[in-house]
């Protein structure tokens, strides 16, 4: 049985590249590949403890208790971060906004709150929710039913 090899001389036709401007062309393309395939739908973004009380203020018990914390702990909300999801770039009208759920540290407790939403058109026609809302027509949202616990 024979076996046939065939060899490509080093420079045959192609052009020399340098191991540094390789690594880099291919650090570069994974980069992009990154950029592009595993920026996720959310993301999480801060927003002040005040603004999260503005968010949830149709639930009169929930920000009580969240203003019960701050006065336990002689704290105030506008000096206070949370993290909530953030509405990535493919919404068109609503990307960078942010949204439940919101987790925030008051004193030595912390506090996660969840939620359902609905998202809205320009004219205020219902889109549904995040499963049904079409990121390139949804203008506003609203979120209710808000479900929250507290640790430790």
């Amino acid at each position: 049985m024979r076996i046939f090899q065939h060899v490509v001389p080093a420079n045959a036709g192609i052009p020399s590249v340098s191991a540094d401007a390789l690594i880099k062309r291919t650090a570069l393309a994974l980069a992009a590949f990154i950029a592009l395939f595993t920026t996720p739908a959310w993301a999480e973004g801060s927003l002040g403890l005040d603004e999260v009380i503005v968010a949830v203020g149709k639930s009169p018990n929930l920000v009580a208790e969240i203003q019960a914390e701050l006065g336990k702990n002689n704290l105030k909300a506008a000096d206070l971060s949370c993290i909530a999801a953030r509405h990535g770039n493919q919404w068109t009208y609503l990307g960078g906004g942010r949204a439940a759920p919101y987790d925030c540290d008051i004193g030595q407790r912390s506090l996660h709150v969840d939620a359902d939403r609905v998202y809205f058109d320009a004219s205020g026609k219902s889109l549904g929710d995040l499963d049904k809302a079409s990121p390139k027509r949804a203008k506003t949202f609203q979120e209710s039913n808000f479900r929250w616990t507290w640790t430790p």
